[in-house]
């Protein structure tokens, strides 16, 4: 295709020929015919030097905001040799581009570059495709070649180092729930003896069992099981303006990653009453990727208190409050349970509880506080108060 410059020659090429015309010089027109000669040259020679190029890009596909995004692209011919070429990289749907120019290389010869891309906002972005273009000596004429597909990066939300919620007020299913029967774990509280056999763990040997009943015997433990912490993000869209939904986001993500690190199992559900994420070893990376792209949106109220889904131990990230939602969140919550309240709009005060049968947290997360400070405050706080610690055994609970 003609470059900007081609098209100026061939406007040059009229001009010349319609004036050699009006004018009756011969000149002009030999100098239209030459300007078409140079057009139709630049094309021959960008068609015999095509963009032969193989390429490799390396990237990290899942980044938070505010860490660093890297690309490095490697380029080899994949003739014998190759002409001077652009090589451009887009990202964000072509709205940003990286460039470079890459000389010619040789059979077995390979290029390198790296560029940075912004990490500034969560969501989902494309980098590439890329192209490699040759353009003729003279710049009149360019073809371009797609040489990579493109890529998905995901950037998560920020996520911030607090500490675990407490551990109260979850459900003991092998406790409430006797047909559930308990998973034996290497690790856990005591279930029973029994002799050994081959394939157990040697330091799990009971030897005053053992010398009493003249064979070897081990301990089997089991591991109590603990009903998921329900996190709840409200999306409703007058709830919010733009900076404290992305604080809510962040603090979703904060505490989601929190308890994923505790081995507390948890589930995440909007407002709406839609749980995101799925459940599994990639829990916490597919609850990460939809709080990387959720916006505010959904009806002005929480519907997810008529689901009948109810948790003993419930964490709300809330925006502004309604005289109705300090009890749809208390539906949420059984006798006994806690309920986390995250607010991160400035001038939200606490939930307004008067049943007994609640314990409520109270995390006010505004600007020009860090999540971290304002979380383990909090928390700390609520623990001192309750004389209760992060490592409360389900009994305790």
């Amino acid at each position: 295709m003609l470059t900007r410059r081609g098209w100026s020659l061939v406007g040059a090429a009229i001009g010349l020929f319609i004036g050699g015309r009006l004018l009756g010089l011969v000149e002009l027109a030999v100098l239209a015919v030459a300007t078409v000669l140079a057009l139709i040259g630049a094309d021959v020679w960008v068609r015999l030097h095509p963009a032969a190029l193989g390429a490799r890009r390396s990237l990290r596909e899942r980044l938070q905001v505010g860490h660093e995004g890297r690309v490095d692209v490697s380029a080899w011919p994949t003739v014998r040799a190759t002409p001077t070429m652009a090589v451009s990289d887009s990202f964000d749907g072509g709205r940003r581009a990286a460039r470079f120019l890459l000389a010619p290389l040789r059979d077995g010869e390979e290029a390198r570059a790296a560029y940075r891309f912004p990490t500034d906002r969560r969501g989902r972005f494309e980098i590439g495709p890329l192209r490699a273009t040759v353009s003729d000596p003279f710049g009149l004429v360019e073809r371009a070649r797609r040489v990579l597909a493109a890529e998905e990066v995901i950037v998560y939300p920020c996520v911030h180092d607090i500490v675990a919620p407490p551990e109260v007020g979850g459900l003991d299913l092998d406790r409430d729930h006797p047909q559930v029967r308990a998973r034996v774990e290497p690790s856990g509280e005591f279930l029973t003896l029994r002799e050994y056999a081959p394939g157990d763990d040697l330091r799990h040997v009971h030897w005053r069992s053992t010398a009493r009943h003249d064979h070897v015997m081990v301990r089997q433990n089991e591991a109590r099981r603990r009903a998921p912490v329900l996190v709840l993000l409200d999306v409703r869209p007058n709830a919010y303006d733009h900076e404290s939904f992305e604080r809510a986001v962040e603090a979703c993500a904060s505490i989601i990653t929190a308890l994923e690190h505790a081995a507390r199992p948890c589930e995440v559900v909007l407002s709406t009453g839609r749980i995101i994420g799925t459940q599994g070893r990639r829990h916490l990376a597919t609850v990460m990727d939809e709080l990387a792209v959720v916006q505010p949106h959904g009806p002005e109220r929480l519907v997810v208190a008529t689901t009948r889904r109810r948790t003993s131990a419930l964490i709300a990230i809330i925006g502004v409050l309604s005289s109705t939602d300090s009890g749809a969140l208390g539906v949420l919550v059984r006798d006994g349970g806690t309920l986390t309240a995250v607010a991160t709009t400035p001038g939200v005060e606490a939930l307004p509880f008067r049943s007994r049968r609640i314990r409520p947290l109270f995390v006010p997360y505004e600007a020009g506080r860090s999540f971290s400070t304002s979380w383990n405050e909090a928390v700390l706080r609520w623990q001192r108060s309750a004389r209760l610690s992060f490592s409360a055994s389900p009994e305790r609970a």
